[in-house]
């Protein structure tokens, strides 16, 4: 009895009708669905169990999707096709010529016919089959995930340099009795790298901008400077090793803790199961530059000079150096230590250099020290006499900066500045960012060379514009790299909330899945509706007719076998064989029932019209 029933739907035009729409109407919703479930979340990713399956076997993906799109596309194709061959049979009782007839059969079966005679049929038959084919293709595309970014919101603190409580903790920090034995250690552990954070910090070298420099502090590898930020992302903070008791001004490396959480909860995802094939994050922080001006000195408001006293040795004099810079009233001096030779008590010009450098005013005064800017004295000897006296201004700021943490190497890209240091003359970061360049300058200075006049030696002596920008970018790349060494000293130490400022960015996780790509996805969804529609349209048509004449389900104008015994039941082999083909096409035919009690095989005949019966067109 079941199958009975089942036999009696399946033979009921009107319940296929209704099945094929259903049907069609279940495929649209589900691409409209998955479309939507897209376009709603932005990124649909796949869990990285599946990711790791298609980066482990790739073709393993091709394979599924293409297997599920063809099917689709198969359903999709055989069921729009079916309700156009209902719609079709309903016209074929009338007059209608063999091409037409033609046009009919191609339609049902998507396949295209040509005829110049019948240009809009012929262009009909070809946008349903280009329609059809690019179904297939439609749904292999939609269903196809590929690489994504997956944006993941990020949201965390980090030490304000610019806070009230952190200018007053590091004032009382810096003007301790014992600051200096404090950070002495520190500056002596990090002398080195303060030396290449500048140079790596330089951007253009003998005329041509170099973009490749890397530095790294910490266990955290920079793009040329550090910007004067500490890092905000985990995998990106460098050493793990506890610092112990040396944070703060004696901080000189160490694990520093990061304070940074991922919006995982505000996407309904679990991060467990969705962390992609790699990861690259943008966060905005606060960072540290200067404005840095090198140019010569200015005798009407500034002086600098040297003097030195030579001790006489069997094999080598030592020469002991008392420079000082004048800087609009305020004094500053330093004492370099250098050997000659010692019989003249002078230094070789050719291979021997001495390049003093003082910062003016002095940053351990705080009756003379200008928080807003202080400038730094240089002057070339012997070997580096290339170098006139110069004075670099430095105007040291807070700043935003957008950060990126891509393949290990941090980058900085400064998007803004805050004026907060600039407008407050207590603020101490300007001594210590002074303080670090003042041991450096000194430090730098050898027995008989230097490292900076060495550099300049290299990339600029023949042009002393450019030794002012390479040594702009020197001095700034210090000032970025003692203030992230400091901030790196004081969130060791653990920064208290009256210290700390908000951060944001976004975390891309690199994946699999689906990202909302409006036109290229609307373009898919418009054929699989166009298909959907034309279906339902036929379905309608189909079951209107249905009902107003209702068909014979067993004679199939698309099958061959039934075609050819309709053609011999009409007796009319005479009239289609021979001749032109182009004239057989415009004969005007039509399907007649068979009288009951003369049925074989089919139901209907298919029959010649006369002209007399044709209305005039």
């Amino acid at each position: 009895m079941p199958f009975a029933n089942f036999a009696q739907i399946r033979s009921n035009p009107t319940n296929l009708l209704l099945l094929v729409a259903l049907g069609q109407t279940v495929v649209v919703c589900f691409a409209w669905g998955f479309m939507g479930e897209v376009w709603l979340t932005q990124v649909l990713p796949l869990p990285d169990k599946i990711v790791n399956e298609i980066v482990k076997y790739p073709t393993k993906l091709t394979l599924i999707v293409t297997l599920i799109s063809t099917v689709l596309a198969i359903i999709s194709s055989m069921l729009f096709a079916y309700a156009v061959k209902e719609a079709l049979r309903r016209h074929l009782s009338g007059p209608i010529t063999l091409f037409k007839l033609r046009t009919a059969i191609a339609l049902s079966k998507l396949t295209w016919v040509l005829r110049w005679k019948s240009f809009k049929l012929s262009v009909i038959t070809l946008a349903v089959y280009a329609v059809i084919t690019l179904l297939h293709s439609s749904w292999s595309t939609l269903l196809l995930p590929t690489v994504i970014q997956w944006p993941v919101g990020i949201v965390g603190t980090e030490l304000d340099l610019g806070s009230v409580a952190f200018v007053n903790q590091l004032s009382t920090d810096l003007f301790e009795q014992n600051a200096n034995s404090v950070q002495a250690p520190a500056f002596q552990t990090i002398n080195i790298l303060t030396l290449v954070s500048g140079v790596a910090a330089i951007g253009i070298q003998r005329g041509v901008q170099v973009n490749s420099s890397m530095f790294s502090f910490n266990g955290v590898s920079y793009s040329q400077s550090t910007g004067g930020i500490l890092p905000a992302i985990e995998e990106y903070s460098g050493s793990s090793d506890p610092p112990g008791s040396d944070v703060g001004l004696a901080f000189s490396g160490g694990k520093v803790p990061v304070n940074t959480n991922f919006e995982w909860e505000h996407l309904g995802r679990d991060p467990g199961t969705h962390q992609g094939t790699a990861q690259n994050y943008s966060v905005t922080q606060q960072g540290v530059t200067a404005n840095v001006t090198c140019q010569s000195i200015d005798l009407s408001q500034n002086s600098f000079a040297a003097v030195n006293v030579t001790v006489p040795g069997p094999e080598v004099a030592f020469v002991t150096w008392g420079v000082t810079a004048n800087c609009s009233g305020n004094l500053n001096s330093e004492f370099f230590f250098t050997a000659a030779n010692a019989t003249t008590g002078q230094m070789d010009s050719e291979s021997e250099g001495f390049l003093p450098t003082v910062v003016c005013p002095n940053p351990n005064s705080t009756a003379t020290f200008n928080p807003n800017k202080f400038n730094i004295f240089m002057s070339g000897h012997f070997k580096y006499d290339f170098l006139p006296t110069t004075v670099c201004e430095v105007v040291p700021y807070l700043t935003t900066v957008n950060v990126t943490y891509n393949g290990g190497i941090v980058s900085v890209d400064r998007v803004g500045t805050y004026p907060g240091l600039t407008s407050s003359p207590n603020l101490p970061l300007s001594q210590y960012i002074a303080t670090v360049i003042a041991y450096q300058a000194v430090s730098n200075q050898g027995m008989t060379s230097n490292p900076i006049g060495d550099f300049l030696t290299v990339y600029g002596t023949s042009n002393v514009s450019v030794m002012y920008n390479e040594l702009e970018d020197y001095w700034r790349g210090i000032v970025e790299f003692a203030s992230t060494q400091l901030r790196s000293g004081y969130t060791a130490a653990g920064v208290p909330s009256n210290m700390t400022r908000a951060t944001s960015g976004t975390m891309y996780v690199i994946t699999y899945g689906w990202q909302s790509e409006a036109y290229t996805y609307i373009y898919l969804l418009v054929v699989i509706t166009l298909v959907w529609g034309t279906t339902i349209f036929a379905v309608g048509y189909a079951l209107i007719q249905e009902k107003i004449h209702p068909s014979d389900p067993s004679f199939d104008f698309t099958d061959p076998v039934d075609l050819i015994i309709a053609t011999s039941g009409g007796r009319h082999e005479s009239e289609l064989c021979g001749g032109d083909k182009e004239k057989v096409d415009d004969i005007s035919v039509r399907f007649e029932d068979i009288p009951e009690k003369a049925k074989s095989i089919i139901s209907k005949k298919l029959v010649i019209v006369p002209e007399s019966e044709l209305e005039p067109v």
